[in-house]
C-alpha cells in the first residue's frame, strides 16, 4: 500500500484567539487608564521632590552654584536621571520662578480692604458716593507694598523674578502683546492690583498702563537696591510710594475730573 504525503491543517487565527466582551475591553482599557494615571501622580509627585530641593539649592547658591550635577546629588539621582523630569536647568528655574510669582499672586489676594473701609463706600440710600475712589486707591497702595516688599526682603526670589540674576530685567515690548514670558506672568498675577485700579473709576486702558508702568518702576528700583543695607532700601520704599501717589493724583485727576468721580460705575472689588 502506498504511503500518502501528510496533509497540512490550516486553522484560522480566530479560532483559537478568544474574543474579548464589551465588558472586558473596557476593563482593560481602564486598567491602561489607570496605570497611566498613576505613572503621572509619581511624576507630577517627584518633579515637586525636584523642585523643593531645587529651591534649598538655590537659596544657597544662586544663580553661579545652580546646576544639576549639584542638583542631582542633593536629590539622591544620576544626573541623567533628572532629564526625565526636566529637560534642562532652565526648565528648572522657569519653574522655580512660576513658583515665585504664583506665591506673589496669593500674597497680593490676600490684601482687602478692611470692614470699616468697606462701609464707608456708599450712603445708605446705595448712591456710591468719592469714599470709594479712596478706599480702591489704598487697596492698591497696599497690594503694590505687598509685593514689592516681599520681593525686596528676599533676594533670591527676587532673582528668580528677574530670570537671569539682579543685574537684569524681563524685557517689556512697548506693545503688550509682545511682553516677555515673566512680564506677561507676573502682570497676570498682579491682576488684583489692576482690579483695584479699576475700582477708582479710572478707564481700562489707563489703568492698565499704570499698572505696567508701576510693576516695570518697581522692579527697576529693587535692582537698583542690589545689596544694599536695610536703611536704603527704607528710602526706596519710600521713594516708590511717592511715586505711587503722584501718578495716582494724576491719572484721577485727568480721568475723573474731580467731583465726577462720584458718578463713575464701580465693579464689586470689595466682594468676599
Amino acid at each position: 500500500m502506498a504511503n500518502n504525503p501528510p496533509q497540512s491543517m490550516s486553522v484560522k487565527f480566530d479560532a483559537i484567539t478568544p474574543v474579548l466582551t464589551p465588558e472586558q475591553v473596557r476593563h482593560l482599557q481602564q486598567r491602561a487608564t489607570d496605570r497611566q494615571l498613576r505613572q503621572q501622580r509619581f511624576g507630577d509627585e517627584r518633579r515637586v521632590q525636584l523642585l523643593n530641593v531645587a529651591w534649598a539649592l538655590w537659596c544657597e547658591t544662586g544663580a553661579q552654584g545652580f546646576n544639576m550635577r549639584q542638583l542631582a546629588q542633593r536629590a539622591g539621582y544620576t544626573a541623567g536621571a533628572l532629564y526625565a523630569y526636566f529637560p534642562g536647568r532652565d526648565a528648572i528655574l522657569s519653574a522655580l520662578q512660576l513658583r515665585v510669582i504664583q506665591a506673589l499672586g496669593e500674597l497680593v489676594r490676600l490684601q482687602k480692604a478692611s470692614r470699616a473701609e468697606r462701609g464707608s463706600r456708599a450712603r445708605t440710600d446705595g448712591v456710591p458716593i468719592l469714599d470709594h475712589v479712596q478706599v480702591a486707591r489704598q487697596l492698591f497702595m497696599d497690594r503694590s507694598l505687598a509685593w514689592w516688599g516681599c520681593l525686596a526682603g528676599d533676594a533670591q526670589r527676587l532673582q528668580l523674578v528677574l530670570h537671569g540674576g539682579p543685574g537684569s530685567l524681563p524685557e517689556v515690548s512697548p506693545d503688550q502683546d509682545t511682553a516677555s514670558e515673566p512680564f506677561a506672568q507676573l502682570t497676570d498675577a498682579l491682576q488684583p492690583c489692576l482690579d483695584a485700579l479699576r475700582a477708582t473709576g479710572l478707564p481700562p486702558e489707563c489703568a492698565a498702563q499704570l499698572h505696567d508702568e508701576v510693576l516695570a518702576y518697581g522692579l527697576g528700583l529693587l535692582v537698583l537696591q542690589g545689596q544694599k543695607p536695610p536703611t536704603d532700601r527704607a528710602a526706596l520704599e519710600s521713594r516708590f510710594v511717592q511715586s505711587l501717589q503722584r501718578w495716582l493724583d494724576v491719572a484721577l485727576a485727568g480721568a475723573l475730573g474731580g467731583a465726577g468721580a462720584a458718578a463713575v460705575e464701580q465693579g464689586d472689588l470689595f466682594a468676599a
